[in-house]
């Protein structure tokens, strides 16, 4: 017996990737410790930094955490119906995303999260996997409110963060590879309290935990749906995605709270993430039941090679904006940045099209599945 693929998951999780390069372009932009510096954007900067920050920014990266959580579970599902036995298979998925995760971390870029949902899997195979609906939503609700409500927490971990000196800021324009490098990693794990790692075990439990609580709730949430059965006939609940997609206007208000300077703009900001999430994927999902070979043209090639695309991103990023490449590190307005990632993403659409012609997987996701699976992948389909 042969588990149906849900066509829409790819769609979806290509949406999400051009939404997590506009968020994460601030940061190739600006730099993780770049606050201030976007903070005092001013006229058609302001406008677009407040647009990432109330379209974009937080409700990109729970849509695709929620379609990692589907995909998960239509993949045991699938290996079940075959007779094979899937927990290995989960184990070496988690081991190779945090590996990649790590990888990424160390030569690339410190805003990864392949480490982070590597971490968050061996969680789910140790207690998640077998579960009924109601577990997943319960849990997955649970976290989503200690998010938000850990928001008043955010003002205080805001200022922790120190700005760049004009020293770190010509690094990232003028340095070496080498240069950069020391440079990211003396942020990555000085300001962001992540020597702790070194410390181990302790520290990877914490990190272990953290990650889980960061990306956890929506991938429950997508674990619970796949369960439930959802998404397999679209045009049989188009009217339903139609009503539920009325949650983005309410995470837009709610998100727009962020221009008011309230002590309960971060939680209320915090909130409308997860609403907006919500409501976008309802959306998402009506469109496709009404245009699905529009949507499948625009999104799924960019989706069907996930992981390649998104390590992509890092590269092109890192040789635009730091010194090594162009060094345009500080240099261009956001506005800019989110017509750079357009370009970017428009880019990886055609590449990714015509590469899905020629072959089945990415190259990045050939070699995770050959470590996953220990056999070729193309004898998987």
């Amino acid at each position: 017996m042969k588990v149906e693929r849900v066509e829409l998951m790819d769609a979806l999780r290509g949406f999400s990737l051009i939404g997590i390069l506009i968020a994460n372009m601030l940061s190739f932009q600006f730099g993780s410790s770049g606050v201030e510096i976007i903070e005092s954007a001013s006229g058609l900067n302001k406008v677009s930094y407040y647009f990432v920050k109330i379209f974009v920014e937080g409700s990109f990266y729970p849509i695709f955490g929620f379609v990692f959580g589907y995909v998960l579970i239509k993949m045991i599902e699938s290996r079940e119906a075959s007779g094979v036995k899937y927990k290995n298979i989960v184990f070496r998925r988690a081991v190779g995303l945090t590996v990649l995760g790590a990888m990424h971390i160390a030569l690339l870029w410190e805003g990864d999260v392949l480490l982070m949902y590597g971490s968050t899997l061996f969680i789910l195979l140790l207690f998640f996997l077998k579960r009924n609906v109601k577990t997943y939503f319960v849990w997955g609700f649970i976290l989503t409110s200690i998010l938000s409500v850990g928001a008043f927490l955010g003002n205080s971990f805001m200022q922790l963060i120190k700005p760049l000196t004009d020293t770190e800021i010509m690094i990232y324009q003028n340095g070496t590879y080498a240069e950069i490098l020391t440079q990211r990693l003396g942020e990555f794990i000085v300001e962001g309290g992540l020597s702790l790692l070194f410390i181990l075990p302790i520290g990877w439990l914490f990190f272990v935990g953290v990650s889980f609580l960061a990306v956890g709730p929506f991938v429950l949430f997508g674990m619970g749906m796949a369960k439930m059965g959802a998404f397999l006939h679209l045009e049989n609940n188009s009217r339903t995605y139609k009503k539920v997609a009325l949650l983005v206007p309410v995470g837009l208000l709610l998100k727009g709270f962020i221009i008011f300077d309230t002590p309960y703009s971060l939680f209320i900001y915090s909130t409308g993430t997860y609403v907006l999430a919500i409501g976008y994927i309802a959306l998402f999902a009506w469109l496709f039941s009404r245009y699905q070979k529009t949507m499948n043209y625009y999104f799924a090639p960019i989706g069907k090679l996930s992981l390649t695309n998104y390590l992509m991103q890092s590269i092109i990023c890192t040789i635009i904006f730091y010194g090594y490449g162009f060094g345009l590190f500080g240099k261009l307005g956001i506005f800019v940045g989110i017509l750079l990632s357009v370009i970017i993403y428009g880019i990886q659409l055609k590449a990714s099209q015509h590469y899905l012609k020629r072959f089945s997987l990415g190259p990045v996701e050939t070699i995770l599945r050959w470590f996953i699976y220990l056999k070729n992948p193309r004898k998987l389909d």
